[in-house]
């Protein structure tokens, strides 16, 4: 009977380990199986009106085909710009760039500046009021997006 016991547990041992390759072959599968998520750069910045930082704006960059990603600029005009959630980055390739108010359309800004003239221009709070819609709705700006890291900085003129 002994080697009854030993058959035994040389087939029980077998029968674990074939268990647990399996297990890790079938979670290594599942974990390295393909990501909708394009490849993606890093895209950071700084815009300013006029030569001076512009805080508080949307930067997007939109790609030809795809999701686009969005930064929003802190008081001294740098952005950074997520693609989704907590994932830092822009898809790589062609992006037209929109730059305007986070809250209202290039057009709604642009309508605003010509009302209200001069004024809009001279109060720093309204800046971004002033963006030109040929930054932002009609956007005529352009980024191609690398692998890496990317610096893209705007200088916008009223």
């Amino acid at each position: 009977m002994v080697n009854g016991t030993a058959c035994s547990r040389t087939s029980a041992s077998r029968r674990f380990f074939l268990a647990t390759l399996s297990f890790v072959l079938a979670t290594s599968v599942g974990c390295s199986g393909s990501s909708d998520q394009p490849e993606l750069g890093l895209v950071s910045g700084t815009v300013t009106l006029n030569g001076s930082p512009l805080s508080g704006v949307a930067v997007t960059f939109r790609p030809d085909d795809g999701r686009p990603a969005v930064g929003k600029t802190d008081s001294e005009g740098n952005y950074q710009l997520t693609y989704i959630r907590d994932t830092l980055g822009c898809k790589i390739g062609h992006n037209r760039v929109e730059i305007g108010n986070s809250e209202e359309s290039g057009e709604v800004n642009e309508q605003e500046g010509e009302q209200e003239g001069d004024n809009v221009r001279q109060d720093p709070k309204k800046r971004a009021n002033e963006i030109p819609a040929r930054y932002n709705v009609r956007s005529e700006l352009e980024a191609d997006v690398k692998v890496g890291e990317n610096k893209f900085n705007f200088d916008l003129k009223s």
